[in-house]
């Protein structure tokens, strides 16, 4: 799959500081023929910088802090399911995401606590880029994208039904919430603009809504004008996941929501 309009970039705020020691949060995502980051700065609060690139490239960005506060990551593809607390047994990992899945996934099971929830994300990341992270950042914490995505939406539901989508290269991702109420969180197989309408309209159906009683949010890095088009030809109530006021004009044209798996990743630090 190509991926439109992803070359090298960065974005800085003047008072980005790389040497500044324990001031930011860095946020990672990597795979799938793309990377990025995203750095806050933890006593202010907002995005200083942020840089993208094909394949792992992005690591080796000047601009990342030397000695940040805090480091997480997301690595895709990555397998994932949700369980309540009630029904999870150590042990049975591997069971609930074969039934999931399928399939017995291949690497280590892991586990991310979703206390709103109450609830186990059990998650196999694609191993290939983990060793390059971690000799950047020995700190750095994994994160599954399927607890980002439930967090992120519940954060943009306050108000009222959402649906919050990541588009990968080959899979959507979707959480749909109601206010603080989580109605969905699903993956399905998708490569197409079509793809990505009929399971964005599939899960707002299996959520009980329609397109017009629901706000719908679309990021992820392989996200492509025609899949924008798209769903705003179906949803009325449809914008970026990541607006562009986060922060700011970005060169080349890139969107800031192709990197919500980045700029979310903050609502999962405590």
């Amino acid at each position: 799959m190509v991926i439109e309009g992803v070359t090298p970039g960065s974005h800085r705020t003047k008072d980005h500081l790389p040497e500044a020691e324990r001031q930011h949060h860095v946020a990672l995502v990597l795979g799938q023929g793309v990377s990025g980051w995203v750095a806050h700065d933890l006593d202010h609060g907002h995005v200083t910088a942020m840089h993208w690139a094909p394949d792992a490239d992005a690591i080796r960005s000047t601009d990342l802090p030397n000695r940040p506060r805090s480091v997480t990551y997301v690595i895709l593809p990555e397998w994932s399911t949700l369980v309540p607390d009630g029904a999870f047994e150590p042990g049975t990992a591997l069971e609930h995401l074969a039934l999931v899945h399928g399939r017995l996934p291949i690497g280590n099971v892991r586990e991310e606590s979703v206390d709103t929830l109450r609830a186990q994300c059990l998650y196999v990341p694609d191993p290939s880029n983990e060793r390059l992270i971690l000799e950047r950042y020995p700190i750095a914490r994994s994160l599954p994208l399927q607890a980002i995505m439930v967090n992120g939406v519940r954060s943009r539901a306050r108000l009222g039904p959402a649906l919050l989508m990541h588009r990968g290269a080959d899979r959507l991702d979707v959480a749909i919430a109601d206010r603080q109420d989580l109605l969905l969180s699903s993956s399905y197989p998708a490569r197409t603009p079509e793809d990505i309408l009929y399971f964005c309209l599939m899960a707002a159906e299996q959520a009980g809504l329609r397109p017009d009683d629901i706000a719908l949010r679309s990021g992820g890095t392989h996200l492509t004008k025609g899949d924008r088009d798209l769903l705003s030809s179906y949803f009325a109530d449809h914008a970026a996941a990541v607006p562009s006021t986060a922060i700011g004009d970005l060169p080349g044209g890139m969107e800031a929501e192709r990197w919500l798996a980045a700029f979310d990743q903050i609502t999962c630090v405590s």
